[in-house]
C-alpha cells in the first residue's frame, strides 16, 4: 500500500490522536445524557453541572457543605452534621430526579413523623417499591445497571432528612445486590415484578417474622405478676407485650421510662393502656433511681444497632438505664433483629452520632417535638424578624410611655433561653444516641436465638455468608 492510500489516522500525531479520542468520549457522554433526558446543549464550566452519577453527587454535596455562624457546636462534636448543613449541602438539581414518594418520606423523616429504625426501614422499602414501579429503563442500557444509579440519587436525597440507620444501610446493600442479579433477558415489567416481590418477602422475613421469633424467645422472661422496665418505644417490644397480654393471658406491670424531646414512651403507653392485663406506669428518666428502689424483674430494651464489638447503639438514655439496672443486679435484655447488626467498631458515642436541634430541648411542656419543614421555618423566621423590627420602631417612637412595660417583659421572659444562640457562653447539645458497653447487657435476643454481646460477629459472618450464597 502506498503512502497516498494509507488511512488518515496513520498520518495524525499523538497529540491529534488524543484530541480525537476526547471528542469521541464527549460524543458518547452527550448521547448518554440524551438517553437520560438531559439536554447537552447547555455549556458546562469547570466544576459546574455534570452527569448525575452517585460519585459526582457526593462530590457536589461535600463541596457545598457550609458552616453556619449562628450554630454553636462544641468542638468535640464539630464533625457531626446539623440539619441545616445536610439540607444546604443537597444539590438543588437533585430534587428534579427524586421520586415524589421519596420527597414525602424525607418530610416525614425530618419532622419525626416516622421514628424508629425498623419503622424507617420499612417505610423506605415501601417508597422504593413506588420508585421501581414507575421506573423506565433508558435506551442503550439495562435495568440491572441503570436502576442502581437511579436509586443512588434517591438515597442521597434521603440522607438530607436524617442520616441512614444501620438497618437501612444493610437493606440498601441487599437491594442493590438483588438488582445486579436481574438477568438482562428479563423485560422491564418482569424485572419490576421480581424486585417488588423480593421486597415484600424481605419485609416479612427480616421484620415481621423476625419479630415473631424474638417474641417466642423473650416470653419466658415475662411471667405472671412480674415487673418489666423498658425505655422509649420499640416495635418488637410492642409486639412482645401485646403477645404476652393477649395470647398468653399473663398479667404483669410495665414501667415505661421516657425522656425528652421525642417522648417516644408516650406512644408505647398509649398503645398498651387499653390492655387489662398490663398495668402501665409512665415515668421520666430523672425518676429512674427512685423506681429502681422497687422490685424490677427484667429490663427489656430496643436497639438502633448492635456493633461488632458487642456495644449497643440506641436512643440516648439507654446506657444510663442499663448501667443503673446492672448495678442493682437486674438482668438487661436487648431485643434486636439481625438487620440492625453492624460490622463497625465504636468505643464512644462521639465518633458517630446524630446531632439534632438544640431548640427541641427548650420546648416547654411534655408534648413530643413537632418540627416544621425547613422552608417553613425559614419563612416564619423572616416574619418574626420583620415583626421585631416593626416593634422596635414603635418602641423607639414611644420610649417614654412604654418604659415600664419594657422592664416587666425583660424581668419576666416567657422563655429565658429562647435566644440562646446570641448568648456567648451558652451551648445546647442534643445528640440522639448513646453507646452501652457489653458488660451491662446480659444477652441479645435475635430471630436466630439468644446470644451474649460478644457473639455479635458470629451473626455477622452468618448473615454475610447467607447473603453471598443467595
Amino acid at each position: 500500500m502506498s503512502e497516498g492510500t494509507r488511512p488518515e489516522t496513520s498520518q495524525l500525531t499523538n497529540k491529534e490522536l488524543k484530541e480525537l479520542k476526547k471528542k469521541e468520549k464527549a460524543a458518547k457522554r452527550a448521547a448518554k445524557k440524551e438517553s437520560i433526558g438531559i439536554k447537552p446543549d447547555a455549556p458546562q464550566r469547570r466544576g459546574g453541572d455534570r452527569p448525575k452519577t452517585a460519585s459526582n453527587i457526593k462530590k457536589q454535596i461535600n463541596q457545598s457543605k457550609t458552616q453556619s455562624e449562628t450554630l454553636k457546636i462544641p468542638p468535640l462534636f464539630g464533625h457531626l452534621e446539623t440539619r441545616e448543613q445536610r439540607i444546604s449541602s443537597t444539590p438543588p438539581q437533585l430534587a428534579n430526579i427524586v421520586h415524589p414518594s421519596i420527597l414525602t418520606l424525607c418530610l416525614k423523616y425530618s419532622t419525626f413523623k416516622i421514628v424508629g429504625s425498623t419503622h424507617r426501614c420499612q417505610a423506605m422499602l415501601e417508597a422504593f417499591k413506588d420508585v421501581i414501579e414507575s421506573y423506565k429503563t433508558p435506551e442503550g442500557t439495562s435495568l440491572s445497571r441503570h436502576l442502581t444509579g437511579h436509586l443512588s440519587h434517591q438515597i442521597e436525597y434521603l440522607k438530607s432528612a436524617r442520616p441512614l440507620s444501620t438497618s437501612m444501610g444493610n437493606t440498601i446493600r441487599w437491594l442493590k445486590q438483588e438488582i445486579s442479579l436481574i438477568s438482562i433477558d428479563e423485560t422491564d415489567e418482569q424485572a419490576k415484578l421480581i424486585l417488588t416481590e423480593k421486597i415484600d418477602v424481605y419485609i416479612k422475613e427480616k421484620i415481621e417474622y423476625a419479630n415473631i421469633a424474638i417474641t417466642d424467645s423473650t416470653i419466658q422472661h415475662i411471667v405472671d405478676g412480674s415487673t418489666v422496665l423498658t425505655f422509649g418505644h420499640s416495635q418488637v417490644l410492642l409486639h412482645i407485650f401485646k403477645h404476652v397480654a393477649t395470647e398468653l393471658n399473663r398479667k404483669f406491670k410495665l414501667v415505661i421510662v421516657d425522656s425528652r424531646p421525642l417522648f417516644e414512651g408516650k406512644k408505647l403507653a398509649t398503645e398498651l393502656s387499653g390492655y387489662p392485663n398490663i398495668s402501665c406506669q409512665y415515668i421520666f428518666i430523672n425518676s429512674l433511681s427512685s423506681i429502681l428502689q422497687e422490685p424490677v424483674d427484667v429490663v427489656l430494651l430496643g436497639a438502633h444497632a448492635m456493633l461488632s464489638n458487642g456495644r449497643l447503639y440506641s436512643r440516648v438514655g439507654t446506657a444510663l438505664i442499663a448501667m443503673s439496672a446492672h448495678k442493682r443486679d437486674i438482668p438487661v435484655l436487648v431485643c434486636c433483629q439481625s438487620i440492625k447488626f453492624s460490622d463497625k467498631v465504636q468505643l464512644d458515642s462521639v465518633t458517630m452520632n446524630e446531632l439534632s436541634e438544640g431548640q427541641d430541648l427548650l420546648t416547654m411542656g411534655s408534648k413530643p417535638t413537632k418540627r416544621n419543614g425547613f422552608a417553613l421555618e425559614q419563612f416564619l423566621k423572616e416574619k418574626r424578624t420583620q415583626k421585631e423590627e416593626e416593634s422596635k420602631g414603635k418602641k423607639n417612637s414611644n420610649n417614654n410611655n412604654n418604659s415600664s412595660s419594657n422592664s416587666v417583659s425583660l424581668t419576666k421572659p416567657e422563655d429565658p433561653l429562647a435566644n440562646y444562640r446570641e448568648i456567648d457562653n451558652v451551648t445546647i447539645l442534643n445528640i440522639m444516641y448513646d453507646l452501652t458497653p457489653p458488660e451491662y447487657i446480659q444477652k441479645v435476643i435475635t430471630e436466630v436465638g439468644s446470644l451474649p454481646p460478644s457473639s455479635v460477629p458470629v451473626i455477622l459472618r452468618e448473615y454475610k455468608g447467607n447473603s453471598s450464597n443467595s
